[in-house]
């Protein structure tokens, strides 16, 4: 899959866990220090927002009412159709919180966030989180380039400090764990 098609597909997966969520599982603690349910999903509508405003180089829309999985899709549609712009690959787009970088690093982080979240999800909730490996090793190799700065890792930043998880094991626990997530959390 190219980067495009990566990120529809991490997109398409939390669209179908959000659409198995019953309403006691809002308030459910996730691997995200802090969060719920509720609060996750209210991150990745408010984030993919964000992404969308930076790749169309405007400011943010709206949050479209109160339905957060319907504010999701919605989002994700936007943010979708702004990414495939022409252009929007290579050219210079704002990147949130950290400046103009190209419109690939935009999709690549939209992607992993995504599908990291996605884990995230179905680790609350108890749905298998094994993730696909492919779209798995492609977040693994995109991540691997995270610098270790206070703005990217540690507390407060938009990934945890470095999990160790050994070598050998599977590409999902890898991936969650270089971003700051215990594999085995429960």
């Amino acid at each position: 899959m190219d980067l495009l098609d990566l990120n529809r597909a991490a997109i398409d997966l939390n669209v179908t866990l959000y659409g198995k969520l019953e309403p006691h599982h809002y308030d459910l603690r996730t691997p995200c220090a802090g969060w719920t349910v509720r609060d996750l999903l209210q991150h990745q509508v408010d984030a993919t927002l964000k992404f969308d405003a930076g790749a169309r180089g405007t400011a943010r829309a709206p949050q479209a009412g109160d339905d957060l999985v319907a504010a999701y899709v919605a989002a994700s549609e936007r943010v979708t159709e702004a990414f495939r712009a022409d252009g929007v690959l290579d050219e210079p787009r704002e990147f949130p919180g950290f400046g103009t970088r190209p419109g690939r690093d935009l999709v690549a982080a939209h992607f992993v966030d995504n599908l990291v979240h996605a884990w995230d999800l179905a680790k609350a909730v108890g749905f298998d989180a094994t993730l696909d490996e492919e779209m798995a090793l492609a977040a693994y190799k995109m991540a691997r380039h995270y610098p270790s700065t206070p703005e990217v890792r540690g507390p407060g930043a938009a990934f945890g400090l470095p999990v160790d998880v050994p070598e050998d094991a599977p590409l999902t626990d890898r991936l969650v764990g270089l971003l700051g997530r215990k594999p085995d959390w429960s």
